[in-house]
């Protein structure tokens, strides 16, 4: 039989499969109240509005629409895009704007065209599991660098010793990569004040940003903060932010649409990776979701939107707060937005270890470790709340408080305390 592991790229050597996607495959059962996939609430799919503008689609544009298309995108869709972020203090023009198979592909094209074997990203302890996944793919590491107390960012003195001597050591850094609104997997959202100290640092050091923003609109507590794109666009422009967008999270998964925002000079290059990947993005989807953008209602969706996951949030939180131990090492963040919230334990609790008995007691989170690129810290778990009803909501909490209880009186109990093989 053939010896497939010798004909392997070291690309394809690199490439690791996804925790999460693996975890997910485990708990389709019913029975399991999951907290683990980042899952929007099917309840907020406009599925008739999106029905209507389909069915436009295929009166008015069909023969285009089924048709290639330029792999920049459909100008349509880029002229909707442009309005939707003018509401948000962007100017741009189309040449602003490349449309991707979501932001996962930009996740996938960005490594691809900087980085060379063994090259670094500096990146936030923890962050996204899926780019961690495309930097690996390209033989990519990582830099990881620390969030301050305040979880308003990055600790800006460690980022600056860490990267210092990563120089010293002759590590070659080629970009920043950071999901400053409502960070996938903790929830926080960057302060102005560190948004503005990143660039800082990012002009000193001639690095491109890539700001990650599958979550931005979707804020339900506090006031809009400047993205880091804006920022740089207000302040000295230099063209150095490259902003990932999509559709994934404010209209619905399964579209697949997503978006690029840059220089005209990056969005040349990226659109050169993206030609070798697909030729074009789908082109019945733009058109479908240029004719939905058309009719404005997307805005009163993202409002109905943020309004059922603050609800869900606050409820989640409620319950950790009436059923988790009141400790000092036991903390969770309280986001102002996004999709998740992460529950740090005592140090000495295994999540990769204590999944198995969560799952036994018919409940799933996603372990901590899973965002780490080196290194990882174990005793911390990713939950989602949007995902789950009100009532799932509490029964899931109670049903994780007990196992994480019972973990802790297991430790506290000691050996003494626990039964031997030979005594049952």
């Amino acid at each position: 039989m053939i010896n497939l592991e010798s004909l392997y790229s070291a690309n394809a050597r690199n490439m690791k499969k996804s925790v999460i996607r693996e975890l997910l495959k485990l708990i389709q059962q019913p029975e399991i109240i999951s907290f683990a996939g980042g899952l929007p609430a099917p309840d907020t799919f406009p599925v008739e509005d999106l029905r209507k503008a389909a069915d436009v689609v295929f009166t008015k544009h069909a023969t285009k629409a089924l048709q290639y298309g330029t792999t920049e995108g459909d100008d349509d869709l880029k002229a909707e895009l442009i309005k939707f972020e003018e509401r948000q203090g962007l100017k741009l023009g189309k040449d602003n704007v490349l449309i991707t198979s979501a932001s996962q592909q930009a996740l996938d094209m960005i490594p691809k065209i900087f980085l060379d074997p063994g090259d670094y990203v500096i990146a936030g302890r923890p962050t996204y599991v899926g780019a961690i996944q495309a930097i690996q793919s390209y033989q990519g590491r990582m830099l990881g660098i620390p969030f301050s107390p305040e979880n308003d960012g990055f600790d800006m003195v460690e980022l600056e010793k860490r990267h210092e001597r990563a120089v010293r050591d002759g590590k070659r850094m080629k970009y920043i990569y950071v999901i400053p609104d409502f960070q996938n997997p903790s929830g926080i959202c960057w302060s102005v004040e560190k948004r503005q100290a990143l660039l800082r640092f990012a002009y000193r050091h001639d690095y491109i940003i890539v700001e990650d923003s599958p979550y931005r609109e979707i804020r339900f507590i506090g006031e809009n903060v400047p993205s880091i794109y804006q920022l740089d666009q207000q302040g000295e422009n230099r063209g150095i932010v490259i902003n990932l967008k999509t559709f994934s999270k404010i209209l619905a998964p399964g579209v697949r649409i997503g978006w690029i925002i840059a220089s005209p000079v990056l969005i040349g290059k990226l659109v050169t990776a993206k030609q070798a990947m697909d030729l074009c993005t789908n082109v019945f989807a733009q058109k479908w979701l240029a004719e939905y953008l058309k009719t404005g209602k997307i805005y009163e969706l993202i409002g109905k939107t943020c309004d059922l996951y603050r609800s869900k949030r606050n409820h989640m939180v409620e319950m950790l707060e009436k059923y988790l131990p009141k400790r000092w090492d036991l903390t969770w963040t309280k986001p102002e937005g996004g999709l998740f919230l992460w529950i740090a334990l005592p140090h000495y609790i295994d999540t990769d270890q204590m999944i198995h008995k969560a799952i036994a007691r018919n409940v799933a989170y996603v372990v901590g470790s899973a965002f780490y690129f080196d290194e990882p810290e174990k005793n911390a778990m990713r939950i989602n709340f949007s995902f789950a009803s009100v009532e799932q909501i509490e029964e899931g909490v109670k049903r994780l408080a007990a196992v994480i209880v019972k973990e802790i009186e297991l430790h506290e109990s000691g050996p003494r305390g626990q039964t031997s093989p030979e005594g049952l």
